[in-house]
């Protein structure tokens, strides 16, 4: 009688991983649930839809996966403790030591996935859509808490600020992809921190 559980030795949360590096390497249209079977530990069909459902949902968890650790670079923008410019810089420098470092794919999963995604993935577009959109979100209450604060003057050009900022941090995500090197993406952090300085004034 052949077998069709789960492996004994499966192991939920690694495979979990390893699919997240999947799609953060190749996105989700590269991915077939073919190739997940055989790197997630040699699962059959039935398997893994046991496991995981479908490969919609399996990437939907992945990238709650991924914004849970790696997706934390926002925490800082969000830290009412840590000033506004603080704030910012901290979150640029971690998103450049997450995007270029080792033990995972380079660049950004909530933006690279994304890229020349069918519009027959709605759900998928619109998953990434509001991964992307939870960090302009922040950095624009970020810029707002400035202004409150009295870092930014009233009549500071929030709309276009925030634009920059989160155009910055999105095109880490191909730069470190590119393989620019860290050393240079942080001198460029800190140059578009001497534009908020021009703002503040």
């Amino acid at each position: 009688m052949v077998r069709t559980g789960r492996p004994r030795l499966f192991d939920r949360e690694q495979a979990l991983l390893q699919a997240m590096h999947l799609f953060w390497e190749y996105g989700y249209e590269a991915v077939s649930v073919a190739e997940l079977q055989k790197e997630l530990g040699g699962l059959s069909a039935a398997s893994f839809y046991a496991a995981f459902g479908s490969k919609q949902k399996l990437f939907s968890e992945t990238m709650a996966l991924y914004m849970a650790t790696c997706g934390d670079i926002i925490a800082p923008l969000e830290d009412r403790e840590v000033a506004p410019r603080e704030g910012i810089s901290q979150a640029l420098q971690r998103a450049i030591e997450v995007q270029t470092g080792a033990g995972h794919p380079s660049g950004c999963m909530a933006v690279l996935s994304g890229v020349n995604l069918s519009q027959k993935n709605q759900e998928i577009l619109k998953l990434v859509a509001a991964a992307r959109a939870a960090t302009r979100e922040a950095v624009s209450a970020c810029v707002d808490r400035a202004v409150a604060e009295r870092a930014l003057p009233k009549k500071v050009d929030r709309e276009s600020l925030v634009v920059l900022i989160d155009t910055f941090l999105k095109g880490i995500a191909i730069e470190a992809r590119d393989g620019i090197p860290s050393a240079v993406l942080f001198k460029a952090a800190e140059n578009l921190m001497q534009v908020w300085d021009q703002y503040a004034k």
